[in-house]
């Protein structure tokens, strides 16, 4: 049921159109990763301006933005699909259907070999080229995000916390899982607030945060009436941002992502603290709260899950997997590489399609029910949503198509 033979000529074959293919995407992914940075961050804020009218939602929108989501939505979601998605077409359509219509497929079946083995060995080739092209894929992001932002296979540690153990004569794992060694030493807080770019009151909130967290503290439920009061705090909060918007002349989305600004101009935070009927030091304590956020948020925005990456990739490679054995199927029903590629290539290009619209609004989100891409979503799997049961069925529907495909080709008539 399997030849090495013919595996061997169709990796000779085969090979420089995989390695071109691959080389595209491990280039990309890698400059994607590579580049990702706080000023990255800055360009999504502009769009969440542009696109999102409730500030508040645009600040969380961003906030909450990280490598693992800007990866999924540039590239496994858009040019790293789109090149697997030709890859696996051209592939498909060349193992079966394209030798059948050149004449060479008459002069393998002239052997002993059966057609099994023919169209089981053409099918272990492409899932084995997929496998290790997204094996590849993997390997790549995981040393560049080493090598780029650390924190992969060695534990890395963020700016503050280095510039303070230099100045301590500490390690910075001492410091970095003791942090009351900052907060309690007022010139540590000063070196390590001036290492991150913030003042020392940001800097504390941000390390009385941290440390709760470390000491496992858990945030204490809220009763009704005190979200209805933190629901007010943040409209009257919103209210004075706007105000003090007017008085910096800037958008109130844009002073959202740039609090300081208010804290450095006594104007504007006296109109901020009237308008949202607060005292200014009431005011100036939720900016620093919320600025102190941020820097958590920027903490994380460089926390490069490898588990959820890898997981990422997997769902890439079984969403191939099944498109792989939609275009195999088309090989081994036609006869016409004119045929295999219509079916092969259309119906892979209308999931990616029907895929896009159902993005595009409620409206169109219909769509949805017409594509099995819309089983792999990378935003949902860095987002912590679950993934195993739409793994399933893209596994399914890849070995039940394979199958098929393997059956259909050896039963069927050929011209030979």
């Amino acid at each position: 049921m399997f030849s090495k033979t013919i595996f061997k000529q169709t990796l000779k074959s085969n090979w420089k159109l995989w390695f071109i293919f691959s080389a595209i995407m491990v280039v990309m992914s890698t400059l994607i990763i590579a580049i990702f940075n706080p000023s990255t961050m800055d360009q999504m804020m502009a769009m969440m301006e542009r696109i999102i009218d409730d500030p508040a939602l645009a600040a969380q929108i961003s906030a909450n933005f990280s490598l693992l989501n800007m990866l999924g939505m540039q590239f496994y979601a858009g040019m790293g699909l789109i090149l697997a998605l030709i890859y696996v077409i051209i592939t498909a359509n060349s193992l079966i259907a394209s030798q059948v219509d050149r004449g060479s497929m008459a002069y393998i079946l002239s052997t002993p070999i059966k057609r099994s083995t023919v169209a089981v060995t053409q099918a272990v080739y492409l899932v084995v080229a997929l496998i290790i092209m997204f094996g590849a894929l993997t390997l790549s992001g995981l040393i560049t995000a080493q090598v780029s932002h650390g924190g992969v296979f060695f534990r890395s540690f963020t700016p503050d916390v280095q510039a303070v153990a230099t100045h301590l004569d500490r390690t910075n794992a001492e410091v970095a899982d003791d942090l009351t060694i900052i907060i309690t030493d007022p010139q540590a807080l000063e070196i390590g607030a001036e290492a991150r770019g913030i003042d020392t009151d940001v800097y504390t909130i941000y390390l009385q945060m941290l440390i709760s967290e470390q000491q496992g503290v858990e945030p204490a439920e809220t009763t009704p009436e005190e979200r209805a009061h933190a629901e007010a705090m943040q409209t009257a909060f919103t209210n004075g941002i706007e105000a003090a918007a007017e008085i910096l002349e800037v958008e109130a989305n844009t002073l959202f992502f740039n609090l300081g600004l208010i804290k450095d101009n006594a104007e504007a935070l006296a109109a901020a603290a009237i308008a949202s009927e607060m005292h200014e030091m009431q005011f100036v304590g939720i900016i620093n709260m919320q600025l102190a956020n941020e820097e958590i948020f920027r903490d994380n925005r460089f926390n490069f899950d490898v588990g959820d990456y890898i997981i990422i990739n997997l769902g890439i490679l079984l969403l191939m997997f099944a498109t792989s054995a939609i275009s195999f199927l088309a090989s081994c029903i036609f006869n016409l590489t004119k045929n295999s590629i219509a079916i092969g290539a259309g119906i892979p290009i209308a999931f990616y399609l029907f895929q896009t619209m159902a993005q595009v609004g409620d409206d169109m989100e219909f769509f949805r029910y017409l594509t099995m891409n819309t089983l792999y979503s990378p935003a949902d799997i860095a987002g912590g949503s679950t993934f195993i049961p739409q793994f399933i069925i893209l596994a399914v529907v890849g070995v039940v198509l394979y199958m098929l495909g393997i059956k259909i080709f050896k039963e069927k008539d050929l011209p030979l």
